[in-house]
């Protein structure tokens, strides 16, 4: 009997607003009425120490029907403010507002969005994209989504989408590969069929912006320095560093799941806890150490592999880097250097990120991940083969 697992997971996509100018007027009145609402609900919940939503809902619920936001608009500012307790959140500017499913509702057909706004009910034009398009059809259904506005004015809406993954046969036979993927500092990832992936490049750029915070920093901290010109600085800078690591990083998690097929297995390592386990001392030490968002590019990975079809599995990280795996002996004199293993019991050697990915690979088979059958010739390839005969230098 073949079982099959199905996933739904949430995702956020971002579509361009075409309002006509009454609309966009409409919508800037919307979005100034919202964040009176939630800075009205924070000075009442600060005065009343009442955070708790259903405790703040009472408390200000008729003000800000009064104020005239719709009755799923004031829900969402009192849950907006209700979710920053134990934030130092001090006021509210206007530049989004949240709608659930009374308050928004998508028409594929003519490719437009209805939005509750304080003038009625307007329904938007949408400037899609192929790649939103995809996702809007893929969708089972749109949770919410929140309505922003751009620096240079333009409107954007932020649909959530319940999306359900292609259904992934477990325990069959038939199964696809089973993938380790480690994850380092100067290779962000490799894989067991030789791809390696830099993360230099990043590394470098978020060194750069550290350097240039540190700069305006400096500024901030001498008064006669202290131009809201600096200030706006820092803010941008945090922004840009921001963007970059999330774009750098969805383009390398892209680039590995296109290397995958439906029905393969991608393992990952276990590394929840690993900056408490460091061991790097220093300032610099452990600022690099936190360079490497590895949480983040696990979780674009995962939610990627998950689309395309590809179940993930997670295996115990330790000695990864340590046991051969053509003999299994385990030591801490195997891992030469940073690239270079030499297992001293059998001689075998190779770069060492390569064989903690083969050793992920091979736990997650251990695991009961997949199976081996014809669909894992290039792990037995890998596993068989190659590790009997293949002795490649260090470099």
């Amino acid at each position: 009997m073949m079982y099959y697992t199905i996933f739904v997971q949430t995702l956020t996509v971002r579509c361009t607003l075409k309002p006509a100018p009454e609309q966009a007027e409409a919508l800037e009145a919307t979005v100034q009425r919202f964040a009176e609402g939630c800075n009205h609900a924070l000075r009442v919940a600060k005065r009343t120490g009442a955070f708790r939503r259903f405790a703040l809902h009472r408390l200000v619920y008729r003000d800000l029907r009064a104020m005239g936001l719709a009755a799923n608009l004031a829900v969402q500012a009192i849950a907006r403010v209700a979710r920053r307790k134990g934030e130092r959140a001090k006021h509210y500017q206007p530049t989004s507002v949240a709608y659930d499913q009374r308050t928004l509702s998508l028409r594929l057909a003519d490719e437009t969005v209805s939005l509750t706004t304080v003038k009625g009910r307007l329904r938007i034009p949408l400037k899609l994209g192929n790649y939103q398009r995809h996702l809007l059809r893929k969708a089972k259904s749109v949770q919410g989504g929140v309505l922003t506005k751009g620096p240079k004015g333009k409107w954007y809406i932020h649909l959530t989408l319940r999306v359900d993954d292609p259904e992934v046969p477990e325990g069959s036979s038939r199964g696809g590969r089973i993938v380790g993927v480690d994850l380092g500092q100067k290779a962000l990832a490799t894989l067991p069929t030789g791809e390696l992936f830099s993360g230099g490049f990043l590394k470098s750029k978020r060194l750069h912006y550290l350097r240039k915070r540190a700069e305006v920093r400096s500024k901030l901290d001498r008064p006669s320095e202290r131009t809201r010109g600096v200030k706006r600085l820092w803010a941008r800078l945090s922004g840009r560093e921001a963007r970059f690591v999330n774009s750098a990083l969805h383009a390398l998690t892209r680039r590995i799941v296109d290397l995958l097929e439906p029905g393969d297995v991608l393992a990952l390592e276990d590394l929840k806890g690993l900056r408490s386990r460091t061991t790097q001392r220093g300032k610099r030490a452990r600022h690099l150490q936190n360079l490497w968002p590895y949480a983040r590019f696990c979780f674009f990975l995962e939610y990627k592999a998950r689309l395309k079809g590809v179940r993930v599995v997670y295996v115990d990280p330790r000695h990864t880097s340590r046991e051969c795996p053509r003999c299994g002996h385990v030591s801490k004199v195997n891992r030469r250097s940073q690239a270079l293993f030499r297992c001293e019991a059998c001689g075998f050697q190779h770069n060492a990120d390569w064989v903690a990915s083969v050793n992920i690979a091979r736990r997650a088979l251990a695991q009961g991940a997949g199976s081996a059958g014809p669909g894992h010739s290039q792990l037995a390839l890998v596993l068989g083969h190659r590790l009997k005969h293949l002795h490649l230098p260090a470099s």
